[in-house]
């Protein structure tokens, strides 16, 4: 049968209490300083990954405000390039219209002088023509169909100097 003796019992307790104690110094208090530290250092991760959340939120916002601010420097300055653009296309306009009046006035003083030359030299021709006419008469016996054929040549030459200066 068992035998169940006080010192047994005593034996078997204070074993027992010493594994306990072996236990709880060797296997118990380092298991838990490993378990602390893998807390420390999961807790410190989290930490780490919640300041790395919260500067990518940062960085975020300073991107969309930089994002934003580009957005209305790029929309300014879009608009000031037009506006420079309407300017200079007037401006362009306005030269452009000033050199077509230019030429135009020019034209029409080359035109205008030309058609002086030519009364100038139409008006010496004649002139020449008549002072010939009038030598001729002179010279020549004054009389009717003399001097309707001497007129009749006179027309004919001067038709012909008014023709060519014409064309």
């Amino acid at each position: 049968m068992l035998n169940i003796s006080p010192f047994n019992m005593l034996c078997v307790a204070l074993n027992m209490l010493i594994l306990a104690a072996l236990m709880k110094k060797f296997l118990y208090k380092p298991v838990l300083g490993i378990i602390a530290r893998r807390q420390e250092l999961i807790n410190s991760q989290f930490a780490e990954a919640e300041a790395a959340k919260e500067k990518a939120r940062q960085l975020k916002a300073e991107y969309e405000a930089s994002l934003s601010d580009s957005k209305d420097e790029r929309q300014r300055i879009l608009t000031e390039a037009r506006a420079e653009a309407v300017v200079e296309y007037d401006k362009i306009l306005a030269e452009a219209d000033e050199k077509a009046r230019q030429m135009i006035e020019d034209a029409r003083k080359v035109s205008e002088d030309e058609k002086q030359k030519a009364m100038k030299d139409a008006d010496s021709e004649i002139a020449r023509l008549a002072a010939m006419a009038a030598s001729k008469i002179v010279v020549q016996a004054s009389g009717e169909e003399n001097d309707s054929m001497i007129y009749e040549e006179f027309l004919k030459k001067a038709g012909e100097k008014s023709g060519t200066d014409r064309e």
